[in-house]
């Protein structure tokens, strides 16, 4: 069902909404409905009604209850509970933040309201452009269209919904989405909602393994992210270094000078280094280390290393893009690498491989 959204609110929620509007999207898609319209207006005043796309309309008021001056008063809404109100034979509905906060309680009022029923699937996927995703979903819905879908992609992680009608039998929908899991191969990484952080932190807890992290380019935030975007996280890290000069590399982990003077600090012989000498200084079962830079071009390249005491890769990558998104894609790329890392059968690989 299409939807318009008309945020009525003070400035303060109405940044919020802005802010987080791919969030409310994902919210709303995982239901049933797809926004086709969105505004932020300050009251429902000289609104034209006539205006808005077929479908529901869903207003969005704040505590003052600007939207008490829509066309249907509240007062002759039927009232849901938890301040939302709904017009069914107007297809108006009235919510406020404290439900779209809530993903339950957001889906619980709209489907209980609108009779919707969808079921959803939800992969992760890293390294893929959303233009290549939505190119290939596009072809791919064509030989099977019964289902809908979202993709999202921020700093190479990518979020993808299948939305099924719950009418469409469970075994056609388990294999529309097992085939495109396959098409996927090394990009996917996880068949739920959850961040990079979320999925090596389980597979870690899962495994019992500890990791040392040595960062150059990253200048902490690969630690950070691990730190801030899961609960649990500290218990899987024995040791956690920053290290930018030469001189730093030498004292900290040990970085022989003559491999320096020969390949500089961002290097795959230098980020090898990083992650052996890390090994051999620490309990961990698993070293990572980073390296690179950006130039005034917004060309950023790195190396990372991924490794235990078996075997260690190095990786190189470049990728446009200003220092804060080369720092950022450059941490979501090392946590991709430390996933599939570990999800390897065997760890007895390559010992170098650039």
């Amino acid at each position: 069902m299409n939807v318009s959204i008309f945020v009525v609110m003070n400035n303060h929620n109405a940044k919020w909404i802005v802010d987080n509007y791919y969030i409310l999207f994902k919210q709303l898609f995982k239901i049933g409905l797809n926004i086709t319209q969105f505004a932020v207006v300050e009251d429902l005043l000289g609104l034209d009604y006539k205006s808005f796309s077929k479908g529901l309309t869903i207003f969005v008021e704040d505590e003052e209850k600007k939207a008490s001056e829509l066309l249907v008063p509240l007062n002759q809404m039927a009232d849901c509970g938890n301040g939302t109100y709904s017009s069914p034979s107007n297809n108006i509905m009235v919510i406020n933040t404290n439900t779209l906060n809530s993903f339950d309680l957001l889906k619980n009022v709209v489907v209980t309201n609108l009779k919707l029923d969808y079921d959803n699937y939800c992969i992760k996927c890293f390294g893929l452009s959303e233009e290549n995703i939505n190119n290939y979903l596009k072809e791919y819905k064509i030989s099977n269209n019964i289902f809908d879908y979202y993709v999202h992609t921020e700093y190479g992680d990518s979020l993808i919904i299948f939305r099924f009608l719950s009418s469409v039998d469970k075994n056609i929908q388990d294999n529309i989405v097992s085939v495109f899991v396959k098409d996927l191969k090394k990009a996917f990484y996880a068949s739920k909602d959850i961040g990079l952080a979320e999925a090596v932190v389980e597979i870690l807890s899962l495994r019992n393994l500890k990791i040392s992290i040595a960062e150059n380019f990253t200048g902490g935030k690969l630690t950070d992210t691990l730190l801030n975007e899961t609960d649990s996280a500290y218990q899987f890290i024995d040791d956690a270094l920053i290290v930018y000069s030469a001189q730093s590399l030498q004292n900290q982990l040990h970085i022989d000078k003559k491999i320096l003077d020969q390949y500089s600090e961002v290097s795959a012989e230098v980020v090898y280094e990083m992650a052996t000498n890390m090994l051999d200084h620490s309990s961990c079962d698993i070293v990572i280390a980073t390296s690179g830079y950006t130039n005034s071009n917004n060309t950023g390249v790195f190396f990372t290393a991924i490794g235990d005491r078996d075997a260690v890769n190095v990786y190189k990558h470049s990728v446009l893009g200003d220092k804060n998104f080369v720092i950022k894609y450059g941490t979501n790329t090392t946590i991709f690498e430390l996933i599939k890392k570990l999800r390897q059968n065997t760890l007895n690989i390559s010992n170098y491989a650039v």
